[in-house]
C-alpha cells in the first residue's frame, strides 16, 4: 500500500499526516496501530511522535484521530490539533473550522503568526476538569491540587488535570529530567493509582509570564513539547498565583514556545486560549512494504523550506529569550 504523507509540528512536538479525506484508505484499526509503529520510528521509519489521520465528520468540518508511536490512541494532542487544524482550514479555504476528536470539539481559527513567516493557529480549549476520576487518577479525594503521591516522589507536589488528556503537574525549581522520566515511568506502570497511565510535566516559573514546561508523555516518552501538557501547567501556575489570569503568558520548551491565555468562569470553569505554530516539514509518498526505500525516494522539502528556515529562526530567537530570562 502507497501512503501519501505530510511531516509536520507544532512547537517541535512531530507528526506524520494522513489525509483520509481525500484519499480513501479504508485502514483498519490494527492497520493504524502497525502505521504508526512503522512510520514513527526514528531509526527504520520516516520518525514522529505520532500519526495524524484525518478524517471527514458527520458534525464537524473534520475529525483527527491521532496515534503514538507505540501504537496507542490518546484522547487528544493539542499540538496536533494545531497542525490538523491548520490543514483543513488551508484545504477548506476558512478563517476557523471545528475539528472532532474523541471526546471533544474545539475550534481552531487562523491568528497573527507567534513570529514572521511561522504559520500560528488558535485553539479554544474548554475540556479542562480536576475531577481526578477524568484522569482516571485512583486518590481519596475528588481533586488533587499541590499534594504528595508517595509511589511517585517523595518530595514532589502534584495536581491532576484532564485536558481531555489525563495529566499531572508539579511546579519544581529546576527541571531534572532524569527525574521526570523516573516519575512517568513509574506513573505509567502503576495501575493501581493510574489504570490508564498519565503525562507528567515539570514546571519551571520564570517570571509571571513566562514559564518553562517539560513533558514524560504517555506512549511516547520524552517529547520536545506536549500540547495538553503546556495548556494543564499554565492553568496549574494560574491556580498557584504564580501567573494571572487573562493575560498572554509564553510558554517555552525544548521545541520553541506557545501562548497561552487563562480565563477562568466561576469556581472551576476554565478557558485557555492556546496559540501556537503549525508548520510544514516535507511531503512524501510510502510504500508501506518498502518504508524507508520509497520514504528516501519520495521525500520532498521543497514546498515548506521557507517555512522551515523560519521556525529556525524563532527557535534560535526563544533560546536567546530564555537565557535572558534566566
Amino acid at each position: 500500500m502507497k501512503i501519501d504523507i505530510l511531516k509536520c509540528h507544532g512547537s517541535g512536538n512531530d507528526f506524520i499526516l494522513i489525509d483520509e479525506i481525500s484519499k480513501e484508505y479504508n485502514f483498519t484499526e490494527e492497520d493504524r496501530k502497525c502505521i504508526a509503529v512503522m512510520l514513527c520510528h526514528r531509526d527504520n521509519g520516516v520518525g514522529a511522535d505520532g500519526i495524524l489521520f484525518v478524517l471527514k465528520s458527520h458534525k464537524c468540518d473534520a475529525r483527527m484521530r491521532i496515534f503514538n508511536a507505540d501504537g496507542s490512541e490518546p484522547e487528544m494532542c493539542g499540538n496536533g490539533l494545531r497542525c490538523v487544524g491548520r490543514f483543513v482550514l488551508e484545504k477548506l479555504k476558512k478563517e476557523s473550522v471545528m475539528i472532532e476528536t474523541m471526546k471533544a470539539e474545539y475550534e481552531v481559527k487562523i491568528v497573527e503568526d507567534l513570529y514572521e513567516g511561522v504559520k500560528t493557529v488558535e485553539i479554544a480549549i474548554e475540556s479542562i476538569t480536576f475531577d481526578v476520576k477524568h484522569l482516571p487518577l485512583i486518590y481519596p479525594q475528588d481533586r488533587l491540587f499541590f499534594g504528595k503521591l508517595d509511589v511517585l516522589s517523595d518530595n514532589l507536589t502534584f495536581s491532576a488535570v484532564s485536558v481531555t488528556n489525563p495529566h499531572l503537574v508539579a511546579i519544581v525549581d529546576d527541571i531534572d529530567v532524569e527525574e521526570l522520566v523516573e516519575v512517568g515511568k513509574t506513573a505509567n506502570n502503576s495501575p493501581d493509582l493510574l489504570p490508564k497511565g498519565v503525562n507528567v510535566n515539570f514546571v519551571k516559573v520564570i517570571d509571571t509570564n513566562n514559564i518553562y514546561v517539560k513533558t514524560y508523555e504517555r506512549g511516547v516518552g520524552l517529547t520536545k513539547a506536549c500540547g495538553t501538557g503546556m495548556t494543564a501547567s499554565t492553568v496549574v501556575a494560574c491556580i498557584a498565583g504564580k501567573c494571572p489570569l487573562k493575560e498572554e503568558i509564553s510558554i517555552f520548551n525544548d521545541g520553541g514556545m506557545i501562548k497561552c491565555i487563562v480565563n477562568k468562569d466561576g469556581e472551576e470553569k476554565y478557558l485557555v486560549q492556546f496559540i501556537g505554530n503549525a508548520s510544514y516539514v516535507f511531503d512524501a509518498v510510502i510504500d508501506m512494504d518498502h518504508v524507508l526505500d520509497s520514504f528516501n525516494q519520495s521525500v520532498n522539502y521543497d514546498p515548506y523550506e521557507d517555512e522551515r528556515n523560519q521556525y529556525e529562526r524563532m527557535y534560535e530567537h526563544t533560546r536567546k529569550i530564555i537565557h535572558s530570562l534566566k
